[in-house]
């Protein structure tokens, strides 16, 4: 009776396990944008844009490399 309990806990165990056990995300998290006052070209694939009257930095290669131009309240005035 002893080893039908101690499996019965056994099985138990592993399934609370499952419940517990960190899971990756099933979707990759992508870099932002990172904010600079001067903006580069890092790669040969990278280009500038222009959204909402801020200059960006997009690369198609390298999605690390996509920046946009410091938010500059004296330019609204």
């Amino acid at each position: 009776m002893s080893g039908v309990l101690s499996k019965t806990l056994s099985q138990g165990n592993t399934i609370i396990r499952q419940f517990l056990a960190a899971r990756s995300p099933l979707c990759q998290e992508v870099a932002g944008f990172k904010v600079k006052s001067r903006l580069k070209l890092r790669c040969r694939c990278c280009y500038f844009i222009r959204v909402d009257g801020r200059l960006h930095v997009e690369c198609n290669e390298n999605p690390r490399h996509k920046a946009r131009e410091v938010f500059d309240v004296k330019k609204l005035w």
